[in-house]
């Protein structure tokens, strides 16, 4: 009698559950598509806490997001400070997308280059000034700190009989020079100072300012320069002149701002690039509101043009360096002070348009390039591990949490997607996005970030289980999210077999909470799809268990070549392990 023979069963068990990975091929612990799981808790499957959104802070037209000593932002042209108002600041734009830099106690907001005081709310303006005259401009050759000359000589040539500290105003040189009894000759008085006068010029100035000075008289005060004295009514610059002079026409004093892409701070001072002109800049040694002032000193303001091509995509702080990014390029600027040291790298940089997306994590810089996700350590940049498959990303925003990267981007359909990477476990994970994620803040050990929801933006928090910090202000309203769902659906399952086989059973030990609406209770439920037919079919499901190691076994019904498993619920879950038991079959 012929013998049958009995094909051997094998049990696959998963216990070991990895991340989000949507190419063709992945390892039997992660799942090619799903939605709000987490890493936390690896390497058990796990479902991610709830996240909360600020209800009192309401559904207004929110920009810019800052996390200084209290949560900032601005919400309908107006600023505010730990959930409170800083009233007569308006910012009437309420579309533009706003950039904050924090230097010491103050907010610096741009592209409106307004300045904050955190510590006084009351105190804030205009980072630049400009005076314009319009009425008689007098000029005054002066000392230093603006006192006039008492007396002094104007000739040709060199007065007779001088005594020791006499002056004279060489006109034929147009230079001014004092008699020395020590060298028994006029020794050139080498810089010379000229105090402009008119009323209220000085008021918005302040001493050391660089300013623009423009319509003068004499093309010499046309130029940037520094005042080295200055009063309500007047202001000290370098120059000579033969005599007092005044002027009707009108005069511009201005301490000007440069128009920035991208800005940091770094060093005690404000970084940023304009990509129209290719240069980059820096503010004086604390002192934001100055960006011209050139005296030959350790506290001067920075400039300097770079020579790579293309547009700038980013700017940050990272270590001791400041970092200006292109999409090829990395310009690292290094030296705590004057003079800067410049490096340039080609390099996979930032991609345009995700200068959000640059985020340090546990000391590693992290942001999208135009090929993918990359980290910098320093000096070069990789490209982590390709977890998306051909699906290309763009316009990212990121944030850092808890050993993780946060990063929010669009895909190839437009649609907003939320991704987070595990920098410890390397794990990558994919969260639900309703709208789009604009921006992110971390404050207080906690995520923070703006959302865009058809037009209507909102303010929410990662973590909104456990909130940290106390809240004041309209930021004391939130409230946590009441449903959680989620699914995983694995790879293509059974491929390492030749022929056709059974899949049997599968296993699955698992607790699942229920939750606190009864109208939207927990639930498990385990779907199959068999030779990649885009249905599936259901195997199983479960309500909530909270017997540790729960299972549910499900019978498989039919022949195959290969399966792929989607695990779907509603509350919050942990899976312990799958297994899945195989029998091999014939290719008939």
């Amino acid at each position: 009698m012929a013998q049958v023979k009995k094909e051997p069963f094998y049990e696959k068990t998963i216990d070991v559950f990895g991340g989000y990975n949507h190419n063709l091929r992945i390892s039997p612990g992660e799942y090619y598509d799903g939605e709000n799981l987490t890493s936390s808790y690896y390497p058990l499957f796990r479902t991610r806490h709830n996240r909360a959104i600020f209800t009192n802070v309401g559904m207004g037209k929110l920009q810019g997001l800052n996390s200084g000593g209290k949560l900032s932002y601005i919400k309908n042209g107006k600023i505010y400070y730990g959930g409170k108002e800083v009233s007569g600041l308006f910012f009437p734009d309420i579309e533009k997308e706003r950039q904050f830099v924090s230097l010491g106690s103050f907010l610096l907001v741009f592209p409106d280059k307004v300045y904050l005081n955190l510590n006084d709310l009351t105190q804030y303006g205009s980072l630049g000034a400009t005076f314009v005259t319009d009425g008689s401009v007098s000029y005054s050759l002066c000392t230093i700190d603006g006192t006039a000359y008492s007396d002094y000589i104007k000739s040709d040539t060199a007065p007779e009989d001088p005594e020791n500290g006499d002056l004279w105003l060489d006109t034929s040189a147009i230079s001014l020079k004092q008699y020395s009894d020590y060298s028994s000759s006029w020794e050139t008085i080498l810089t010379t100072y000229v105090k402009i006068s008119y009323p209220n010029i000085g008021k918005a100035f302040k001493q050391y300012d660089g300013v623009k000075i423009s319509g003068a008289f004499d093309e010499q005060f046309n130029t940037t320069m520094i005042i080295w004295a200055v009063g309500d009514d007047y202001i000290v610059v370098t120059g000579i002149i033969k005599e007092t002079k005044t002027q009707e026409s009108a005069l511009t004093v201005s301490r000007e701002i440069p128009d920035m892409d991208f800005l940091c701070e770094g060093e005690n001072r404000v970084w940023g690039c304009n990509s129209e002109k290719n240069e980059i800049y820096a503010c004086k040694l604390g002192d934001f509101k100055n960006w011209n002032c050139f005296m030959g000193i350790s506290t001067d303001s920075y400039a300097v043009s770079v020579g790579s091509d293309g547009e700038f995509t980013g700017a940050i702080r990272y270590l001791s360096s400041v970092l200006f990014f292109k999409e090829n390029y990395v310009h690292k600027i290094y030296n705590t002070n004057p003079p800067y040291n410049l490096a340039t790298s080609r390099i996979k940089g930032v991609q345009k348009g995700s200068h959000r997306s640059l985020c340090v994590v546990n000391g590693t810089l992290y942001y999208l390039s135009p090929t993918g996700i990359c980290k910098y350590e320093g000096s070069l940049a990789f490209a982590l591990e390709n977890v998306f498959g051909t699906t290309y990303y763009y316009n990212a925003v990121a944030g850092e949490f808890r050993n993780k990267y946060y990063i929010c981007m669009s895909s190839e359909a437009n649609k907003r997607r939320l991704f987070v990477y595990d920098t410890k476990s390397g794990i990558w994970h994919k969260e639900s996005c309703l709208g789009s994620i604009i921006e992110f803040a971390c404050h207080n050990s906690n995520l923070y970030f703006i959302q865009n929801m058809i037009g209507i933006k909102i303010l929410g928090m990662i973590d909104g289980e456990q909130p940290y910090g106390e809240f004041t202000g309209e930021l004391r309203g939130y409230s946590e999210e009441s449903i959680n769902n989620w699914y995983a659906e694995t790879g293509l399952l059974g491929l390492e077999f030749s022929g056709r086989k059974y899949f049997k059973n599968v296993t699955i030990r698992f607790t699942l909470d229920e939750t606190e609406d009864p109208q939207k209770a927990s639930y498990l439920k385990l779907y199959a799809e068999y030779d990649s037919s885009g249905t599936w079919e259901l195997l199983d499901e479960s309500g909530a268990q909270k017997t540790h190691g729960f299972t549910i076994k499900a019978n498989i019904p039919r022949r195959c070549d290969h399966m792929r498993l989607k695990i779907e619920g509603r509350g919050k879950c942990t899976i312990y392990s799958i297994s899945l038991t195989v029998q091999e079959g014939s290719d008939l």
